[in-house]
């Protein structure tokens, strides 16, 4: 009877043995500690940083959504493609005009020169400024004429060819002979008929300029019938 009881004895301890194995491996395992337990059917969570990576700072960064930004340079639509400078060409300075090529200058113009005639009688126009009485006078070279209280002596009268720009020049000497004063020269030199400020008389009552140079009207003989 002893005998009997020890092997069954045995015998249900090997039973149980083999149930409690059979059980253990059907149960889940336990996390381990300091991690998140696994949910069934989620995805698994990330592992946990450890100390040494918190010591050191290695953390991935985190993804930031992409933005849209504006598109420019020369891929943008409408513009075209900016050509690199060539190798060894200076940039331009920011705000610096570009060179200009200066224009040669122009080459003197030589002087033309004129051709005058000598005539003999000088044909002048006078102005009193006082009564603005205008007076044309005719002097004959080499001799002097009165306007008022001047005394003209026409010294030389010349004149342009007329093929040429009409020119009249005269040289004068005029002298002003006041009552109470005595007689003072106030001119001499040349004037000009186109140009008459180019050398005119100062004086503060008369005026004279030149108006034309002429020679003395030649008439032809006339022929008495026989």
């Amino acid at each position: 009877m002893s005998q009997r009881r020890l092997l069954l004895a045995a015998a249900s301890c090997l039973v149980l043995a083999a149930a409690a194995g059979a059980w253990a491996q059907n149960v889940p395992q336990p996390a381990p500690t300091g991690s998140a337990p696994t949910i069934p059917g989620t995805p698994p969570a990330p592992p946990a940083a450890t100390p040494d990576q918190k010591k050191s700072g290695d953390q991935a960064p985190e993804e930031q959504p992409p933005t849209s930004q504006p598109v420019t340079g020369p891929g943008a639509a409408g513009q075209p493609p900016q050509q690199a400078p060539a190798e060894g060409a200076a940039a331009p300075a920011e705000g610096a005009a570009s060179p200009v090529t200066p224009l040669p200058p122009l080459p003197p113009q030589p002087a033309v020169a004129r051709t005058f005639e000598d005539m003999k009688i000088a044909v002048l126009g006078g102005l009193d400024k006082v009564t603005g009485r205008v007076s044309t006078v005719e002097i004959a070279v080499g001799q002097s004429g009165r306007f008022g209280q001047l005394t003209v002596a026409a010294r030389a009268c010349r004149k342009t060819t007329p093929i040429e720009e009409p020119e009249s020049a005269a040289f004068l000497d005029i002298v002003e002979a006041k009552p109470d004063d005595p007689a003072a020269k106030v001119f001499t030199g040349w004037m000009f008929a186109s140009s008459p400020a180019l050398s005119a008389m100062e004086d503060p009552v008369y005026d004279v300029w030149v108006v034309d140079c002429k020679n003395p009207a030649t008439k032809a003989p006339s022929s008495k019938p026989q």
